[in-house]
């Protein structure tokens, strides 16, 4: 216990310098909390490291710190022509499976003596008034990926308010209109994913693994390797030195716990007249409002459950219960911030509200033709409901 308390002292004093996020309460502020907002700053380095457990960034990695993709805990930056970030690249095939050399993301940088995966770019191709990342693969330093394989923009969500999500019991979760995302587990077990643009991950700490392994190359209990989310095809980063497991569980625990004391956005006004045209054009079907652990609604206006949003958000990539059409009800309690920081939807490609509606098809058509055919003050009226004006 000393070693970790004098080297989160040490974290603590690293990264004073700036204020922590709006959180629950400031009776919240727990040691661990506090901790996990050092640890959520802190940039890791290269093995060996400050952490007793070792904690070595990469050899393959896309970012450096959590707040580098989630600045002050929000969405990530919507880029114009580069990762930047935020911003990553989703890789996978539509059984669910990643790629044999690639795996499930493009890692865009590497420390010295190592090439990272790929050279990436992109730019927005616009057809009918909508746009859509284009990604620009000028170079795979491992050969192209198999036949089948599909690359897809990501843009890392606002991380506000998760404490109230992960609050909703699974049964509120279950009594909505969507597909559950059930995954399986060892021992023919299994649970309800929640986390993740499609719902693939059960646990908040099993997020932040993943975020470890496959953002920062660094291994954790759940997902173990110096090596991060290097393939076996990947022969130099998978024999680099460095321990299985680098990033202590009470650390990654530290983590979960600031996540969870993140202050929920600002909810929106339910007795103005855009409330009204938002449940009259049918959006509540999905972007619902359970009542979590207080038995009071969330009010982030998701379900948490899969929808198919037809052809035009199908990027290939299954993931989870999820297929390549599906995805995971976005919350909306932050749409302000997420518009400010470049744009909305999974990958940043709709500028406006409406445009956001545009893309919506499958399930969604019905509530997307009724959004449409409100009269232009009735829909002035919902997004200002949105924007929370």
């Amino acid at each position: 216990m000393v070693p970790r308390l004098l080297i989160a002292l040490a974290l603590l004093v690293a990264c004073s310098g700036a204020a922590p996020p709006p959180l629950v309460s400031n009776g919240a502020r727990t040691f661990a909390g506090a901790t996990g907002w050092a640890l959520f700053r802190r940039p890791w380095i290269s093995d060996p490291s400050s952490l007793v457990a070792g904690g070595g960034v990469g050899p393959l990695y896309d970012a450096r710190a959590c707040s580098s993709c989630h600045a002050g805990g929000g969405a990530g930056a919507v880029s114009q022509s580069a990762l930047g970030n935020g911003m990553i690249v989703r890789v996978g095939r539509g059984d669910a499976s990643g790629d044999a050399v690639y795996g499930h993301q493009l890692q865009a940088l590497a420390l010295p003596g190592f090439e990272p995966e790929a050279d990436v770019a992109f730019h927005w191709r616009e057809t009918n008034g909508l746009r859509a990342p284009a990604l620009d693969i000028a170079r795979y330093y491992y050969g192209a990926p198999a036949d089948g394989t599909h690359l897809a923009l990501r843009r890392a969500p606002s991380l506000f308010g998760i404490g109230l999500l992960d609050s909703i019991p699974d049964s509120e979760i279950l009594s909505g209109r969507g597909k559950p995302a059930w995954i399986a587990g060892a021992g023919g077990t299994r649970a309800l994913g929640r986390w993740g643009w499609k719902a693939a991950v059960p646990q908040l700490p099993s997020q932040v693994e993943i975020a470890f392994q496959r953002d920062f190359g660094i291994g954790t209990a759940g997902q173990p390797g110096a090596y991060g989310e290097c393939t076996p095809a990947e022969t130099l980063c998978r024999n680099a030195p460095g321990k299985d497991v680098e990033l202590p569980d009470e650390f990654r625990d530290d983590i979960v716990a600031f996540l969870k004391m993140l202050r929920a956005p600002d909810a929106q006004n339910r007795a103005s007249p855009g409330f009204a045209a938002f449940r009259s054009a049918g959006c509540m079907a999905c972007h619902a409002t359970p009542k979590g652990g207080n038995g009071k609604p969330v009010p982030a206006y998701t379900d948490l459950l899969l929808h198919d949003l037809g052809p035009g958000l199908d990027d290939g990539i299954a993931e989870g219960a999820a297929k390549s059409s599906e995805w995971r009800t976005a919350p909306l309690w932050d749409v302000s911030a997420n518009l400010k920081q470049g744009g909305l939807l999974h990958d940043g490609r709709a500028r406006s509200i409406a445009e956001a509606v545009r893309w919506h098809g499958g399930e969604a058509s019905q509530a997307r033709d009724a959004f449409n055919a409100l009269s232009p003050n009735k829909r002035k009226l919902l997004e200002a409901f949105l924007l929370g004006h």
